[in-house]
C-alpha cells in the first residue's frame, strides 16, 4: 500500500471498515481509469499511423478496458476501429459495415490489404509523376536550347539584320 492510500485509510478503526474503504478507493480509481480509457478509445483516429500500429492500439484499449472491468464487445471494437479511419478508407469501411459475421481477424486482414493497395497505387502514381516531370524537364530544356530565335537577341530589334533598322533609343 502506498503512503497516499495509507493516509486516506488512517481513520478506519476496524478491519472491515479498512477493507470497505480500500475497496471504495480502488473502485474510484478503476472508475476514473475506465472513463479515461473509454474516452481515449472513442477519440482515437488512425491519422498518419500505419494500419498495424493503429489496429494494435485499438486492441490494447479493449484489453485495458476489460482489465478495468469494462468489457468491449467485438462488434464495438470493430465499429470504433472503422470510425477512426479517414475518408481514404470509405470504400472498405462501407463494405465492412455490411458484413454481420465478421471477426476481428477478418477485419484486420481486409484493412491491411486495403492499406497495402493504397500504398501500391501511391507508389505507382509517384513513379508516374517523376517520369512525367523528367520528361517535361527534358522537353523544356530542348525547347530553350533550340528555340533561341524567338528571344530579343536574335530578332530584328535595335540594329539587327533585316529590313528597316531601328535607331537606338537613348
Amino acid at each position: 500500500m502506498t503512503i497516499d492510500i495509507t493516509t486516506q485509510l488512517l481513520h478506519c478503526e476496524t478491519s472491515k471498515e479498512l477493507w470497505d474503504e480500500a475497496q471504495s478507493l480502488a473502485g474510484a480509481y478503476t472508475k476514473s481509469r475506465t472513463i479515461y480509457l473509454k474516452s481515449e478509445f472513442h477519440n482515437t483516429r488512425k491519422g498518419e499511423m500505419k494500419m498495424d500500429p493503429y489496429l494494435l492500439k485499438m486492441m490494447n484499449f479493449a484489453h485495458k478496458l476489460k482489465m478495468a472491468g469494462s468489457l468491449i464487445s467485438n462488434s464495438d471494437l470493430m465499429i470504433q476501429t472503422l470510425n477512426g479511419l479517414d475518408a481514404d478508407y470509405n470504400p472498405v469501411v462501407v463494405k465492412l459495415y455490411d458484413q454481420i459475421n465478421l471477426s476481428w481477424v477478418d477485419l484486420q486482414a481486409q484493412l491491411l490489404a486495403f492499406e497495402s493497395r493504397i500504398n501500391q497505387l501511391n507508389n505507382f502514381n509517384n513513379l508516374s509523376m517523376n517520369t512525367s516531370t523528367n520528361f517535361a524537364t527534358k522537353i523544356d530544356f530542348r525547347s530553350n536550347k533550340l528555340g533561341t530565335q524567338g528571344n530579343w537577341r536574335g530578332s530584328n530589334f535595335r540594329g539587327g539584320r533585316g529590313r528597316g533598322r531601328s535607331k537606338p533609343i537613348c
